[in-house]
């Protein structure tokens, strides 16, 4: 059975089951759930099933908070009924058990049947004993029955361990050669500037990302030797996307630019190379390239910014401010907007955290981020004030909607004061039980 139904947004009526490993959302097609929604974040977050079975909801913190029954969430238990407000898409939760039945491979349709090899030879069999019948009829010398006899001895004694063995070692060498390698290389050139980024998986695990940026003076390598565990994962992904049914090399004309593609894989028995040069890559090569991006990001630890040029990340820290600016100038619309404004101001900073000098749209992020978190501070105070005068006071309604308000102005986990929101938060919603 389904868990979720989208009840808002491009893909209304669409059911979601969350399998027991869980399923990542956002806008890339890296996700296993790929939302078309411009106002959802790439890599937005994960449904995912507990070790209780219950079913949860995780934002990555990525952008636009996930929300749920109103109220922004990091980490949120799911229950029948609740509206998960994503972006402008809404799931409804349906179904928050575990699937118990499992997924099946079909191995056979109707009255067909497939050999598997395990099936009695009965037309061997039958040769057998019709030549059986046949030799009767003859008289063999015997000393050649001895003859054969001997011989059948010195095979099964002799032959029949070897070929076991040799059967033995090809199993042995099969296991061995789960192999998965990788080589992808993208170049961007123009009159002003060359940059260009190489991510290298070899046979011993390690991955390897070498960045050269000419304009900017950069060259930077780093590398990584990766578990056998996240390895699998990222050659089952690849194998998912068919990038290995892709049969040929995709090349256009671009005056003044030379924008390339040049993606190797191998991957066990299969093998595939295919070159773009200023083409839009087809969407397997897409979705292929967004998986390996998308590894080395997460799970290498490695900064988006390493993956830009400083063009690149100038434009993302401008719509990041702007995004900042927006957020603060409607910061009485909505509780949490003052947190998305410190947010995006921090991104900001991100993005510019590698280019010298400083830009001015530095200093820009850094003093908005300042004046937005003095606001958010003196909010916290005023309406922490307010809530434990309720809870003196008993008041318990009061209380729980000035700790709500609270819960919105600092959604940060790793702040001290969301801890302190959150047990209050408990205490009193046992009194209105």
């Amino acid at each position: 059975m389904f868990h979720l139904i989208i009840e808002q947004g491009n893909d209304v009526g669409r059911e979601v089951t969350v399998p027991s490993n869980g399923i990542k959302f956002g806008r890339s097609p890296a996700n296993n759930l790929v939302l078309d929604d411009e106002s959802v974040m790439l890599f937005h977050g994960r449904f995912f099933f507990k070790s209780d079975g219950t079913l949860w909801v995780t934002d990555f913190g990525a952008g636009e908070k996930t929300v749920v029954e109103g109220l922004p969430v990091d980490e949120y238990q799911l229950k029948v009924g609740e509206l998960i407000q994503i972006g402008k898409t809404a799931f409804r939760v349906v179904n928050v058990k575990p699937s118990e039945q499992e997924e099946v491979a079909v191995i056979s349709s109707g009255n067909e049947s497939i050999d598997l090899g395990f099936k009695k030879n009965t037309t061997t069999r039958h040769a057998r004993k019709v030549n059986r019948t046949s030799s009767s009829h003859h008289l063999i010398p015997r000393l050649l029955q001895v003859g054969v006899i001997f011989l059948v001895l010195i095979v099964f004694f002799f032959v029949v361990p070897e070929i076991v063995n040799l059967f033995k070692d090809n199993q042995s060498d099969a296991k061995e050669k789960d192999l998965f390698i990788l080589s992808y290389e993208r170049v961007q050139a123009n009159k002003k500037n060359i940059f260009r980024y190489k991510l290298t998986l070899d046979v011993t695990g390690k991955f390897i990302v070498v960045i050269d940026d000419l304009k900017n003076n950069r060259h930077i390598q780093k590398e990584k030797v990766v578990s056998k565990i996240l390895l699998s994962q990222l050659s089952d992904d690849v194998n998912n996307t068919g990038f290995f049914q892709v049969d040929s090399d995709f090349v256009g004309e671009e005056k003044g630019q030379y924008d390339s593609y040049n993606l190797i894989i191998a991957r066990n028995l299969s093998f595939n190379q295919i070159h773009i040069l200023n083409r839009k890559p087809p969407q397997v090569v897409k979705r292929t390239v967004a998986i390996i991006e998308s590894f080395a990001l997460d799970e290498l630890g490695i900064p988006l910014t390493l993956f830009k040029d400083n063009d690149e990340l100038m434009r993302y820290a401008r719509i990041a401010v702007n995004l900042g600016h927006s957020k603060y100038r409607e910061r009485d619309v909505s509780y949490n907007n003052l947190a998305d404004a410190i947010f995006e101001y921090k991104k900001a900073m991100l993005y510019l955290e590698t280019i010298e000098p400083k830009p001015e749209l530095y200093r820009v992020a850094e003093q908005g981020f300042k004046k937005v978190k003095i606001e958010q501070d003196k909010r916290y105070e005023e309406y922490m004030f307010r809530a434990d005068r309720a809870y003196r006071l008993h008041n318990w309604n009061e209380a729980v909607k000035y700790l709500r308000i609270l819960s919105a102005l600092i959604p940060d986990r790793s702040d001290k004061r969301h801890e302190k929101i959150n047990v209050m938060l408990l205490k009193v919603e046992k009194h209105l039980r």
